[in-house]
């Protein structure tokens, strides 16, 4: 079922991008199966943690973050595996990234590996790596109006109304990579 999905999505690509003969582009899909669909991330979390907040304006309007931190769309994620020998495979997918008023996550490719031996009869030793090239998250900042004191300067949203001076608020936005989803596994079963 999964290597039909990722047939489809292909196909739909291939001849999207105008290649004449799809199937002829990837008969590696005869051993490719769907391992993952997920909604999120662990930037995507980070960021949507930052929701839970708000503050007062000099004039009393309460703003508060909920909305600047709850995408439209979440992020969206699909991994395959293409399997190249008994013991080995390639993964690889695809996010789509995600973006809310405050925040953006560009989307990722995600690449890795499967390997596994056999150390002796009933056991296994699988390595498992997965690592997103893009997926970089940004924080959006914001420009705020200090009056006669300080005027009209750039600041990190939530820290507006803080204790720390605008330039310095503007040292935690939040800021990170890919890398941040990236995995590695190791797993050893024996049966008996």
């Amino acid at each position: 079922m999964g290597g039909g999905i990722a047939r489809l999505v292909l196909t739909a690509f291939f001849l999207g991008v105008g290649v004449a003969h799809p199937a002829t582009a990837f008969d590696f899909l005869e051993d490719t199966f769907l391992l993952d669909v997920r909604v999120g991330s662990n930037r995507s979390s980070a960021a949507q943690g930052l929701r839970n907040g708000a503050y007062e304006l000099a004039d009393g309007t309460q703003v508060a973050f909920w909305n600047w931190y709850s995408p439209n769309i979440p992020e969206l994620s699909m991994i395959v595996l293409t399997q190249v020998s008994a013991d080995f495979g390639i993964i690889w997918g695809l996010s789509t990234g995600e973006k809310a008023p405050k925040y953006r996550i560009d989307p990722a490719l995600h690449m890795g590996f499967v390997y596994q031996t056999h150390p002796f009869d009933g056991a296994t030793l699988s390595v498992k790596v997965t690592y997103p090239v893009g997926g970089r998250l940004r924080e959006s900042a914001c420009v705020a109006d200090y009056g006669d004191i300080m005027g009209v300067v750039p600041v990190n949203c939530r820290l507006a109304a803080g204790l720390l001076p605008p330039e310095e608020t503007l040292k935690h936005l939040l800021r990170l990579d890919g890398r941040h989803d990236a995995r590695i596994s190791v797993d050893f079963v024996i049966r008996f």
